[in-house]
């Protein structure tokens, strides 16, 4: 059998196998501690990964690969959110993405989702991509919260606790996404998520600023001024950022430039 073709197999193997388990937080938005639970048997490195899905560029290990670009041979973004501290305007955002018929994706903490359910339930119904950004928000670094270096261990189980949730919630993995808390993470926390199944770190190319508390005027002119071709462009869900506010007009302007709205995984398309 061809490696090709062993990959493959491999592949749906996996996919029928039933979801391992994730986290997911938000970037600017630190959180409560949360209970650890203990995970259930992990997958072997490269496992759920080693057949990279069409559009993703491959992932062959030993870290996962971080998406901070998307292909720019299209006048498209992908409009991606990190929900982590309260309800905030998340929404109103999904109604504008429905309304606008603009896919998105969530980078999805595990308190979060157990506070809002059925928003996170709307999400999936929706067509919209969940991100694992790990069940509280911690930093795996300490870099951003001062509170220490996660181990694999510890970065892996806050991962598997918060996709646990998701899955039984929505039917659904995160898997093979995660996005570091804070955007913090170095090769040791890169290798713990690809051990964990998750093949891809969801970064981004422009950040709107918006839970540094700016006014929505100014998220607006920094969107429209830094997208690009391929650009994944983040924002939050939170009350205290005035994203959702501005999503509208972001929308809009992007539009008046040319540009169209795609999933993450299409962003990679060439």
């Amino acid at each position: 059998m061809s490696r090709a073709i062993a990959l493959a197999a491999l592949a749906a193997l996996l996919l029928t196998a039933g979801p391992a388990r994730a986290t997911s937080s938000a970037d600017g938005e630190a959180l409560a501690g949360g209970r650890q639970e203990r995970a259930p048997a992990r997958l072997a490195p490269a496992a759920g990964v080693a057949a990279p899905l069409p559009q993703l560029p491959d992932a062959p290990g030993p870290r996962s690969v971080t998406l901070s670009h998307g292909s720019t041979s299209r006048q498209v973004v992908h409009m991606s959110f990190d929900a982590g501290a309260d309800r905030g305007y998340a929404e109103a955002i999904l109604d504008t993405l429905q309304a606008e018929g603009v896919p998105a994706s969530f980078g999805m903490t595990g308190q979060w989702a157990q506070a809002n359910p059925d928003l996170v339930q709307r999400m999936v119904a929706e067509g919209h991509q969940l991100i694992n950004h790990t069940w509280e928000h911690r930093s795996w670094t300490g870099l951003s919260d001062h509170r220490g270096h996660q181990t694999a261990a510890q970065i892996q189980d806050t991962l598997d606790r918060t996709d646990a949730f998701l899955v039984d919630l929505t039917g659904q993995s995160t898997k093979p996404f995660v996005r570091p808390p804070y955007g913090d993470y170095d090769n040791a926390a890169l290798e713990a998520t690809y051990a964990d199944g998750y093949g891809y770190s969801v970064m981004w190319t422009v950040d709107s600023w918006g839970w540094r508390g700016i006014p929505a005027t100014q998220i607006i002119e920094r969107c429209l001024r830094l997208a690009e071709p391929g650009a994944i462009i983040l924002m939050h869900v939170g009350v205290e950022s005035r994203d959702g506010p501005a999503l509208q007009s972001v929308i809009n302007g992007l539009r008046d430039r040319g540009y169209g709205f795609v999933s993450l995984r299409d962003l990679f398309e060439s």
